[in-house]
């Protein structure tokens, strides 16, 4: 019943496109830890950038920079994590046995790590609009919503780790038929 597909190219290309993707994320993630520290340690830049209306301290917009940017590691982080279980996803569909448990977990994991994201964009984007107040910035702008789109991918996950760990069962049902 199971087929291995090794030379299927849209398994390869999604390899591939993964694979590269969680490199990219993997170099966002050190930039921003990088970014951290430098920005604390240049609040003279931040006073020469901030408002004569500001109402809080160069320290302050500093610390919030730094946190906005330590929120932006851990939002990179889950989506290179979210990528890893989808390359365990996709080696599974290689091996020819997609519908198995843990690939219902992993699915799950998925819709968790999304909405993960979703929640954390709220915060962050509120910050970065505190920020955003306190500079002379005319071209900066912040989104701050929850996306639709964010949300339905996670509810899709959720669905498809139920529809796996259901087609996973009717497996196992059907071996022990055998």
């Amino acid at each position: 019943m199971t087929q291995t597909l090794p030379n299927d190219g849209l398994l390869k290309a999604a390899r591939i496109v993964t694979l590269i993707a969680q490199f990219l994320l993997g170099v966002a993630f050190l930039a921003l830890l990088v970014a951290i520290p430098i920005v604390l340690m240049s609040q003279a830049h931040i006073v020469d950038e901030m408002l004569p209306t500001a109402t809080v301290a160069a320290g302050t917009v500093a610390a919030t920079i730094a946190v906005v940017l330590f929120m932006g590691a851990i939002m990179v982080a889950i989506g290179f994590f979210f990528l890893r279980i989808l390359r365990r996803i996709i080696g599974s569909v290689g091996e020819g046995d997609p519908f198995i448990l843990e690939n219902a977990d992993r699915l799950r994991t998925m819709g968790w790590l999304a909405v993960s994201i979703e929640l954390l964009k709220l915060p962050a984007s509120a910050l970065a609009v505190f920020i955003a107040q306190q500079v002379k910035q005319d071209t900066f702008t912040v989104d701050v919503e929850l996306s639709i789109t964010g949300l339905l991918i996670a509810l899709v996950l959720f669905i498809l780790a139920r529809v796996f760990r259901h087609g996973a069962a009717m497996r196992e049902d059907l071996e022990g038929t055998v």
